[in-house]
């Protein structure tokens, strides 16, 4: 089932603590937002999960590697199995690290580890049960000064035109001491520009 609460905004702000998968609830403060994407779920994920491409289309976060590898693909979903075994995409248990744009003269390298990349029943009722979540959290501190982990869905349904839709959730949640003085407004923003490029990039290949 999804994990995303119902009434995550439109557009990224922060929010009060939303649970993820690996710290569960509490924390200081979360970043969410979320789309209406015209493509399916699994293109979605194809650009979140391809590192070496998101110079393409994200502003927030033009240079992205995976440092090691995970371990073991075997026990995932045949199609999400294909993209994760593809080189510099991400797959479960693998570091990465991204080069987030904070500002013009500021950017901020990242180290992170994936904790969870799955298929799930999304219990739409208007869709094929395509559903799938990529999550990542933070390795750069102990977590009583800082713990961190962004989770993304992407629920695909069937829209009345026939056409199909994928209903797009993005979450971080931040915890710790520095989740007191971290900058809000850079990371509002950073979202902001990430799940635009995203919907942008998806729609305008599915269009060609």
């Amino acid at each position: 089932m999804s994990l995303a609460p119902p009434d995550l905004p439109k557009e990224a702000k922060c929010v009060p603590p939303i649970s993820v998968p690996t710290y569960g609830a509490g924390g200081v403060f979360s970043v969410a937002c979320t789309a209406e994407i015209a493509g399916p779920a699994l293109k979605c994920l194809e650009k979140v999960l391809d590192l070496p491409h998101y110079g393409v289309w994200n502003t927030f976060i033009p240079s992205a590697e995976v440092l090691t590898p995970g371990p073991d693909t075997s026990t995932l979903p045949p199609e999400v199995q294909a993209l994760a075994a593809q080189p510099g995409f991400v797959s479960p248990g693998s570091r990465i690290r991204f080069d987030a744009v904070m500002s013009k003269s500021w950017t901020q390298s990242t180290e992170l580890d994936v904790s969870f990349l799955e298929a799930f029943d999304p219990g739409n009722g208007n869709g094929n049960g395509k559903a799938y979540r990529v999550a990542w959290k933070g390795t750069s501190f102990p977590g009583f000064m800082l713990r961190s982990e962004r989770v993304q869905e992407f629920v695909e349904y069937v829209a009345e035109d026939g056409s199909v839709r994928t209903r797009y959730a993005n979450w971080e949640t931040f915890g710790g001491m520095l989740g007191y003085v971290l900058p809000k407004g850079q990371i509002v923003a950073g979202f902001e520009k990430w799940t635009v490029g995203l919907k942008k990039v998806v729609e305008e290949e599915i269009s060609k």
